[in-house]
């Protein structure tokens, strides 16, 4: 038995995509032929960590192959990961409705295709690396510094009375600006000793995909079935070299164009700090004193759209 399970927040995006996702869905099997040994099932998501005992239940309760469509952000993608990790017989396929998607953006391909349910059902699944820090992981990537801290002040001044999620961000941000450019951070690489700079830096980026923060391509390089995480950092610098260079670091040339720039697989990374590290997942703000990340090969099976070369 096939089961199709589609986990829908409704939380996600700009407006509540319930309506037009259910329409997508209903349309893939309801007018349009499908095996009589499939069943699909739309849960509705209410509160944080839904989606990851959805999943969770779902592997548990079917014998059968169980097809889970994350229907949502970035978050909602990672709860569904959180579920189903060392899960057999199970894949995830990311449906693209929040306001983020920063995931999807490393296939290449038109955010809509993701939407095309009824391409979607009968797809193959191929393999997916995850990241794994301490008892929580990550699909797209980690970072540490400026962004993560970023996040953090995000999730406390959004709760102020009319402060939308956008200037939420912008009000974080320049406050970390004026404060973060400095995190004392030392590392160890594949159990190698790595001190950049002088001991302190701006970001620590460790990708499985290639982009965070709306756009950024902070790991243009990674691949989501390597086997290797993407670790890039910028050693601590000047606002003003931050302004300067902050176009190519958005746009994937900072690994060309920014000569203390640090670049380097790894199967596994330490950071090391006197204090507890901010460290942000998936959009997703943990407090964690010397983590380690590590890279889990193949660790899910992954639905997306025809790649076409």
């Amino acid at each position: 038995m096939i089961r199709h399970l589609f986990i829908l927040n409704p939380e996600a995006g700009i407006r509540n995509p319930v309506e037009e996702a259910t329409k997508r869905i209903k349309e893939a099997f309801i007018l349009n032929t499908h095996r009589s040994d499939e069943t699909y099932d739309i849960v509705l998501t209410k509160k944080k960590g839904d989606a990851t005992e959805l999943v969770k239940k779902a592997c548990k309760e079917n014998p059968g192959f169980t097809r889970i469509y994350a229907c949502g952000g970035d978050g909602t993608l990672n709860e569904a990961v959180s579920g189903m990790v060392n899960a057999e017989n199970v894949a995830l396929c990311p449906v693209p409705v929040g306001s983020g998607n920063d995931f999807v953006r490393y296939f290449d391909i038109p955010k809509e295709e993701f939407l095309e349910i009824k391409k979607l059902i009968h797809r193959d699944p191929i393999p997916c690396d995850v990241l794994k820090c301490d008892n929580f992981y990550a699909l797209n990537n980690i970072s540490a510094g400026l962004d993560a801290i970023t996040g953090k002040r995000q999730q406390k001044v959004k709760k102020l009375p009319l402060i939308s999620g956008g200037a939420a961000y912008k009000l974080a941000l320049g406050y970390s600006f004026m404060s973060a450019m400095k995190n004392s951070i030392k590392f160890e690489i594949d159990g190698e000793a790595v001190t950049l700079g002088k001991g302190d830096v701006t970001l620590a980026v460790l990708g499985n995909g290639k982009f965070y923060g709306g756009g950024f391509k902070a790991t243009p390089r990674a691949n989501i079935s390597d086997g290797l995480i993407d670790f890039v950092s910028v050693p601590t610098i000047s606002r003003l070299e931050f302004l300067k260079y902050v176009g190519d670091y958005k746009n994937g040339r900072h690994l060309e164009t920014i000569p203390f720039v640090y670049y380097k697989q790894c199967r596994k990374l330490k950071m090391i700090s006197m204090e507890p590290i901010t460290l942000q997942a998936d959009g997703e703000i943990y407090v964690r004193r010397n983590p380690t990340i590590e890279i889990v090969p193949s660790a899910i099976q992954l639905i997306v759209p025809e790649i076409k070369k």
